[in-house]
C-alpha cells in the first residue's frame, strides 16, 4: 500500500512546535511518502523536530489556508501523474494533537470497511448562526481526509483542486473545501465515512463530535487525536476536554505537557509577562482576591481553568444578576482595593470596552488590575 501524507501547518509565530514532531514519528510508519507544506516563507525555530520525518519540506505564502496548500500541491508542486502513483492520499493539518494509541489499529480497522474516503469524525449537520454559511449538511471533517484511489484518481477530484478558488477565511475554507468536497464527491456516488460512523457513534444537530465529547472519544473509544478548538477556553466543550487531557495524562498515553502549553498559550498578551510566562499565572499571582466579570461561556470555563491549576477566586461578577444562570455577584455588592484583580471574561471587543470603562467610572479600580480575555489574541472576537 503506497501512501501519501500531505501535512500542512501554519502558526503566526513560523514554528515548528514539540506536538508537530511527535505527530509525524508516528505517521512516518505508515506513510510511503510524507510532505509538509509551511504556510509561510521560513521556520523560524523547530525545523529539527520534522526533519528527521519529511521527504520534503515546502514553503508558501498562506495564500488559501490549508485547502490553498493542498491546492498548489496536488496541482502544482507534486502534479497529478506523481500523486496517481499512489493507493492512498492522506490530506491533514496541524490542528490536533496525538496519537494517544497507535495509528496502526486505525489503517488496519478502515482498510476492510466499504467506503471511498474517510475522516476520524462525522458531523451530523447545523446552522452557523453568525456565517454566509448557514444550514450545512452531514459530512466528514476535513482535518483529517484519507482517500482511496478510485476517488482521488477520478476527474471530479482532479477537478475540484483545479477549480478550487482560495479561501479568505476560515468560515471560506469550511465551505468551499470542506463542505464542497463532501458534497461533490458523495453526490457523483463516493462513499464517505468516519470512525466515528463505524462505532456507531451519532450525533446531535449542530453538536460537534470533538468540541464537546474529548473525553468520551478518548477514554471510550479509543480515539488517537485530540483538537486544538477543543482545549479553547471559548469552547462549550473545555470542561470535557480538560477532563480528557487529564485522563491522557493519568493513564501516560502522551506527554500531556504539550498539551497544557496549549491551553496556557491562548493567554499570552503581547509584553504584558516575561517570555515564556503565562501572562493569566503572572496576573492571578499579583493580586489577593481575584473576581471573574461574567458567567458567559468563557467565564464558566475559567472557573474550570482554576480549578485545574488549583487556583481560588471570589466569583462572578456582574451588573444584571437576573440574564444570568450561575449564582453572581452584583458589582456594587464588591470592595475593590488594591489587592483586588479583576478577570473580563468578555471576547468581544466593543463589550469588553465598556466593561473596562464602566469598572473605572464605577471604582478607584487601576487598568493594571484589569485582565481582559479580549487582550489575548489567541481568544478574541471583534465585533
Amino acid at each position: 500500500m503506497k501512501r501519501l501524507c500531505i501535512y500542512v501547518t501554519y502558526n503566526k509565530e513560523n514554528e515548528i512546535k514539540e506536538y508537530m514532531g511527535y505527530m509525524l514519528k508516528a505517521l512516518r510508519g505508515y506513510t510511503t511518502t510524507l510532505y509538509v507544506v509551511c504556510n509561510y516563507l521560513k521556520i523560524s525555530d523547530g525545523s529539527e523536530r520534522i526533519v528527521p520525518y519529511a521527504d520534503d519540506i515546502f514553503y508558501r505564502e498562506n495564500k488559501g489556508l490549508d485547502a490553498g496548500a493542498y491546492k498548489d500541491m496536488l496541482c502544482n508542486i507534486i502534479g497529478w501523474d506523481a500523486v496517481y502513483q499512489y493507493d492512498e492520499l492522506i490530506l491533514m493539518n496541524d490542528s490536533f494533537l496525538g496519537p494517544f494509541y497507535d495509528f496502526g489499529r486505525y489503517f488496519t480497522s478502515m482498510k476492510d470497511i466499504a467506503c471511498d474516503f474517510w475522516g476520524w469524525t462525522r458531523n451530523f449537520g447545523g446552522e452557523y448562526a453568525e456565517s454566509f454559511i448557514g444550514k450545512y449538511e452531514s459530512h466528514i471533517q476535513s482535518y483529517y481526509l484519507l482517500f482511496r484511489s478510485r476517488a482521488f484518481k477520478s476527474s471530479q477530484f482532479r477537478n475540484f483542486w483545479e477549480d478550487l478558488l482560495y479561501p479568505e477565511t476560515y468560515d471560506e475554507a469550511i465551505f468551499y473545501f470542506e463542505h464542497g468536497i463532501n458534497n461533490l464527491l458523495k453526490r457523483e456516488g463516493f462513499i464517505p465515512m468516519a470512525v466515528t460512523d463505524v462505532w456507531g457513534m451519532v450525533f446531535e444537530y449542530n453538536e460537534n463530535p470533538y468540541r464537546l465529547y474529548s473525553l468520551e472519544l478518548i477514554r471510550d473509544k479509543g480515539f488517537p487525536i485530540l483538537k486544538k478548538k477543543s482545549i479553547q477556553i471559548t469552547n462549550a466543550g473545555f470542561d470535557n476536554a480538560i477532563k480528557a487531557v487529564e485522563y491522557i495524562e493519568m493513564n501516560n498515553l502522551y506527554p500531556a505537557n504539550l498539551i497544557w502549553d496549549l491551553v496556557d498559550s491562548q493567554f499570552y498578551i503581547e509584553n504584558y509577562a516575561p517570555a515564556g510566562v503565562n501572562c493569566l499565572a503572572f496576573f492571578y499571582g499579583k493580586f489577593k482576591k481575584i473576581y471573574i466579570y461574567g458567567a458567559g461561556v468563557c467565564g464558566k470555563n475559567l472557573k474550570v481553568y482554576f480549578e485545574h491549576k488549583h487556583w481560588q477566586h471570589k466569583g462572578f461578577i456582574v451588573t444584571n444578576k437576573s440574564a444570568q444562570d450561575t449564582e453572581c455577584i452584583h458589582f456594587d455588592d464588591i470592595q475593590i482595593d488594591d489587592e483586588t484583580g479583576i478577570i473580563i471574561s468578555v471576547i468581544r471587543q466593543k463589550v469588553s470596552e465598556e466593561i473596562v470603562n464602566y469598572i473605572k467610572t464605577k471604582s478607584n479600580c487601576k487598568r493594571e488590575q484589569l485582565f481582559v480575555v479580549y487582550d489575548c489574541k489567541a481568544i478574541r472576537l471583534s465585533d
